[in-house]
């Protein structure tokens, strides 16, 4: 069983085959993966918490009203400090610390999303021996 399989990615992009390739190259490395072509059947899968999402790409411009920026203050609300990957037309600071690509390959969004997962998987297993070692020192 891959440690991925743990890992649910949601990927909205009104791109269509941009959007079922990534979904596809996802699932073939192992994660879970929903997909959502506007900003608002991707809201109502970040609300659905009987399959929590644990990672988010999106674009920033979507159909309707409901954009990629809207959707990644939506994520912070359960996942306080973990970055969205945001495809945009333009460059722009995130107070959230997304990570913002530029019209980014296919490539560049699957390696940017394996990053930041792997990342955060380093500072899960650093923070109990970092415990572990303050409880000894006291």
């Amino acid at each position: 069983m891959s440690t991925n399989e743990h890992e649910r990615i949601l990927v909205v992009d009104d791109n269509h085959i941009f959007r079922e390739t990534l979904a596809q190259r996802l699932r073939d490395a192992g994660y879970q993966v929903a997909t959502a072509e506007t900003g608002e059947s991707a809201f109502l899968a970040l609300r659905d918490w009987s399959q929590p999402v644990d990672w988010l790409y999106t674009r920033a411009t979507l159909p309707r009203l409901i954009d990629g920026w809207i959707l990644a203050d939506e994520y912070h609300d359960s996942h306080a400090g973990r970055a969205v990957i945001i495809a945009a037309s333009e460059t722009r600071i995130s107070r959230q610390g997304d990570i913002i690509l530029q019209q980014p390959s296919l490539t560049t969004v699957l390696d940017t999303l394996r990053h930041a997962i792997d990342s955060a998987r380093s500072k899960m297993a650093a923070a109990p021996s970092n415990a572990s070692e303050q409880q000894r020192a006291a």
